[in-house]
């Protein structure tokens, strides 16, 4: 395991400073589940808190698999992740501050691992977003929130690729949006595991495309023809799209077929899952037998 020195006191002192008490811990809130991969939120003292993302390997055949994928001689993923964090972070781009990460290995084979990030205060994923105020809602103030919102993030993904990093699944999923109010909104990218810095003009335009595909797999679902030429235009810095920049736009629109029905999917699941959520927080919040709110605490893996 290692820990990032600034987090070395509060992690110990939650209890959060060992392999085996990271990967059994309960957590105050589930935020994503699926048959290999578990997500929970874990609350600190003063408002902050910490997301613990894990990795399960449960059978050999995925022990196998996860090898020929460079884990059993090369970098786990959450490895990775924490370096990509990391360095996004140095080069002043917008990404949560990985605070530690883990792994347990029987004879060298993964079997677990984590990593430790730091909640942002108030910020939802852009999927979650997008579910809640893309065109759905038509009122003057959410149309108004998702232009400003797609000019924020144009820039910001604009300025992670001009310092050479490419994220490698920059979906809706793997963004954090938190809205200021009357100050507008910021992103925050999460799960880089495969992001990295580019060299090469050629290749990094390749992977830059892969990652506005990905980012455009469900937008049109939720925005205009007009909104995605505003976003290329602010992403490109240009105020009208010649020809070449249109065949740019059209190269990474037929990219994004290959995302569109996975993404799809998963923004079903996350729908799915949030209304579970807000149903179980509705039961936690309801008076119990002796009139207090009801409690209950995830269990996790």
């Amino acid at each position: 395991m290692y820990i990032d020195p600034a987090y070395a006191e509060t992690l110990a002192h939650v209890g959060l400073n060992t392999v085996e008490n990271v990967l059994n811990c309960a957590g105050d809130r589930l935020s994503a589940w699926s048959r290999t991969t578990d997500t929970v939120q874990v609350h600190l003292s003063g408002g902050a808190s910490l997301f613990i993302k894990r990795y399960h390997y449960p059978r050999w055949r995925n022990r196998i698999k996860g090898m020929f994928r460079g884990t059993f001689f090369g970098l786990s993923r959450v490895r990775s992740e924490y370096r990509a964090l990391a360095t996004m972070r140095g080069l002043g781009i917008h990404a949560v501050r990985p605070v530690a990460y883990g792994e347990r290995r029987r004879w060298h084979f993964l079997r677990s691992s984590f990593l430790i990030t730091e909640a942002v205060p108030g910020a939802v994923s852009l999927a979650t977003y997008a579910q809640q105020y893309g065109n759905g809602n038509p009122s003057a103030r959410t149309f108004r929130q998702r232009q400003e919102a797609l000019t924020v993030l144009a820039r910001q993904v604009r300025h992670m690729h001009d310092q050479g990093v490419v994220h490698g699944d920059l979906f809706l999923r793997n963004i954090m949006i938190r809205v200021l109010g009357q100050q507008g909104c910021e992103f925050y990218f999460i799960d880089a595991g495969l992001g990295r810095r580019m060299w090469g003009k050629a290749r990094r335009r390749r992977h830059i495309i892969d990652d506005l595909a990905g980012l455009m797999a469900v937008a049109p679902t939720f925005c205009s023809r007009t909104d995605l030429v505003r976003f290329a235009k602010t992403y490109l810095s240009l105020d009208r799209l010649d020809r070449s920049a249109a065949a740019w736009m059209a190269s990474v629109a037929d990219r994004s077929r290959a995302y569109r029905r996975h993404e799809a999917l998963r923004l079903r699941y996350n729908d799915v899952f949030n209304r579970y959520l807000r149903n179980l927080e509705r039961l936690e919040r309801a008076p119990g037998p002796s009139g207090e709110a009801g409690h209950s605490r995830w269990v996790g893996r």
